[in-house]
């Protein structure tokens, strides 16, 4: 649902309490589940570097599905919501007997897939076993996708998938697009592909240089770039304000206080290890699944998840050991706090992007852009 702009300029005045009191409390809300390493694509900016068969050491079905029946009693409160992940989730063999497992335990769950594999026939059968919400990724036109997803026929494949989706009673659905500089140019045919298949909500992302994307060049857009994504999606907002189709930047990357307000429905919010933690597929136990391993807060196989929500964490809820390298010195930090944790890089020692440099230098250029004719 769309905020008006009263709401989000209220929810952006309010932010900094309602941050402070989330971390303070910080109820589990989302809990993903990468419950497998493997993945039928070979996307070239993998930020988990999964293969084609599963790895060494993952939970067995009988673990993931122990797991999952023990959270109505760990959080008798409100069980987190599932967010099932890989690797590409409808590569398990056995995906069925684990979603049935939430399903029959009362926990709602949700799925990020590539759409690969995702039909009519599997739709219907994920929906009969409980799924209220899923996203897709789609990264580019035809030639684009393909190319960033290392395999011929992805874009048809997700393409069709959306389509099922659209036309199924699934609660929420999405596409989520990983730009990069050889799709930035594409955004604007994208979106019209995007609306004739009745997508009414399309989040976009920026590829941060992490696991693949680090050593693979060309992937990451720089400052300039970013820039003009930011004023394309201020732009984009502006032209579908009366309409049913939502345009959003992600989750990641603190950006100026306006700025964000024109660019996202909830002003920017890392909730990692303060509303979102994840089992991996090894059964650590972590905040989102891209974050570094040097920040794992555990193992399922010998530690109680509740437990180390309430008593571990701390290096989420108090960030001051990640003002360092460009952030040392920033007075953005106390709003900042060190951007999106995920893009820390524990190599280097300090955050490995910053969104608000980039679109502070060049915030002329992401105002005209976002000035323009919506329909131009």
């Amino acid at each position: 649902m769309k905020r008006s702009t009263f709401e989000r300029s209220l929810r952006s005045a309010l932010s900094p309490l309602y941050k402070r009191l989330e971390t303070r409390v910080h109820p589990l809300r989302y809990l993903f589940l990468e419950i497998t390493s493997q993945c039928n694509l070979a996307c070239l900016h993998c930020g988990s570097d999964c293969g084609t068969s599963k790895a060494q050491g993952e939970l067995s079905t009988e673990e993931w599905v122990d797991l999952i029946e023990s959270l109505p009693r760990k959080f008798p409160e409100a069980p987190p919501v599932l967010v099932i992940t890989g690797g590409e989730p409808l590569c398990h063999p056995n995906l069925p007997l684990i979603l049935d497992a939430a399903r029959r335990s009362g926990v709602r769950f949700g799925m990020v897939t590539n759409g690969w594999l995702l039909d009519e026939k599997r739709l219907t059968q994920l929906l009969g076993l409980g799924l209220e919400s899923c996203t897709v990724s789609l990264d580019g036109l035809q030639a684009s996708h393909d190319w960033l997803r290392g395999r011929e026929g992805s874009y048809e494949r997700a393409i069709r998938g959306i389509e099922a989706l659209a036309r199924s009673p699934i609660r929420i659905f999405d596409v989520v697009t990983c730009v990069n500089p050889r799709n930035l140019p594409e955004l604007e045919h994208l979106e019209k592909r995007l609306v004739e298949a009745g997508v009414q909500r399309w989040r976009l992302f920026s590829i941060f240089p992490k696991g693949r994307a680090r050593t693979t060049p060309g992937l990451t857009l720089t400052a300039v770039q970013i820039q003009e994504l930011l004023g394309w999606i201020a732009q984009r907002r502006k032209a579908h304000a009366h309409t049913d189709f939502l345009v959003d930047f992600c989750c990641e990357g603190y950006l100026p206080r306006d700025l964000d307000r024109q660019v996202r429905d909830e002003p920017y919010f890392c909730r990692a290890g303060i509303n979102i933690a994840s089992v991996l597929g090894d059964g650590t136990i972590s905040a989102c699944p891209n974050i570094s391993r040097t920040l794992a807060q555990g193992n399922v196989r010998k530690d109680d998840l509740r437990a180390i929500w309430e008593t571990r964490y701390a290096a989420f809820r108090d960030r001051a050991w990640m003002k360092k390298g460009p952030c040392e010195t920033c007075q953005e930090w106390k709003r900042c706090q060190g951007n999106s944790l995920h893009l820390w890089d524990a190599d280097r020692g300090h955050t490995c992007l910053c969104h608000f440099a980039a679109a502070r230098r060049g915030e002329d250029v992401v105002e005209r852009i976002a000035a323009q004719r919506s329909d131009q």
